[in-house]
């Protein structure tokens, strides 16, 4: 466990990506998509500046 920013990054978009498709799979209103969707968007983004920490971390 070296670098855990990159493998909680991962996670982090992993789980973005399974939320919406969650989501999308859903039979709900579009209002209510909508609202989801951005919680997955979030994540992705989470997940994308915790593997660049690592990154970064990885060659200092």
């Amino acid at each position: 466990m070296a670098n855990w920013f990159l493998w909680a990054g991962i996670s982090f978009i992993l789980g973005g990506v399974v939320n919406s498709a969650l989501t999308m799979g859903a039979t709900e209103p579009i209002s209510f998509q909508e609202d989801i969707s951005g919680y997955a968007i979030g994540w992705i983004l989470v997940g994308i500046v915790l593997i660049v920490i690592g990154f970064i971390k990885r060659k200092k």
